[in-house]
């Protein structure tokens, strides 16, 4: 039975409010919880960019509200349980208002940036995306950028290259474990429960630590292991690479 009401509430329609009262509560709840993440006008951050007509992963009204009172299951997108179902479709019908704004044009000229990308940045060794056959390929040790321009704004992915310690997901926080036997193991955490924390270092192998183990763990919110392109590439470089960044977008 449990099952079967779930099942019935992925199905649920929802008609969101559109009383000027209600975008209001919605604005300040979303001001309240969700802008950290989503900035304040919804053009994304360490969060998706929601500042689009329609969006991946909610393309429904019934899908959104989802989305923000049960948050999505292994990634960083908690779900508002402090919120009544009333303020949960307050705060979907806010959200659809970022899709009716203007998204800001990406400058720059995407073919360069490709070049730009799999050659003198060097990106793909770090990162997954599709290479020049169309094949997703690259490292696994910086973020999945594969359908990036779906999910992040022009000024975030600018920030992202300039400065990437300014916006970390948690796991790609810079981890250090020093064991009590001595050594230290440096790298991004990806995982961490009250007996263990697993670790993959730099050099790309996991470590499941316990930490009976361990003498000290280090987490550094702002170190990012990704160098600051700012130095590495001009200013019309930068702009050609978050110019094909943007357009890697997910199949609609």
């Amino acid at each position: 039975m449990a099952v079967h009401g779930q099942d019935e509430k992925k199905k649920e329609e929802v008609v969101l409010p559109t009383a000027s009262e209600d975008l209001e509560r919605g604005k300040k709840l979303y001001d309240g919880s969700c802008q950290l993440c989503h900035g304040p006008l919804g053009d994304g951050g360490k969060g998706a960019n929601l500042a689009q007509a329609k969006l991946p992963r909610a393309q429904t009204d019934g899908d959104l509200a989802r989305v923000i009172e049960i948050g999505i299951p292994g990634t960083e997108m908690p779900g508002a349980w402090h919120m009544t179902r009333r303020e949960v479709t307050q705060v979907a019908a806010y959200v659809r208002t970022f899709g009716k704004t203007t998204r800001e044009a990406a400058p720059g000229d995407a073919g360069r940036g490709r070049s730009l990308y799999f050659g003198k940045g060097g990106c793909q060794g770090c990162h997954t995306t599709k290479n020049p056959e169309g094949v997703l390929a690259g490292g696994l040790m910086g973020p999945d950028l594969s359908v990036i321009g779906s999910r992040r704004s022009v000024a975030h992915l600018r920030e992202a290259l300039v400065d990437p310690g300014a916006s970390l997901p948690d796991y790609f926080m810079d981890t250090t474990v020093s064991m009590k036997s001595g050594g230290k193991i440096n790298g991004r955490r990806l995982n961490e429960e009250t007996f263990t924390i697993v670790v993959q270092d730099y050099g790309g192998k996991v470590h499941v630590i316990d930490k009976t183990n361990v003498a000290e763990v280090v987490k550094d919110r702002k170190k990012s292991p990704m160098p600051s392109y700012g130095g590495k590439l001009s200013a019309s470089e930068i702009d050609d690479v978050v110019s094909f960044l943007v357009s890697l977008q997910e199949a609609r």
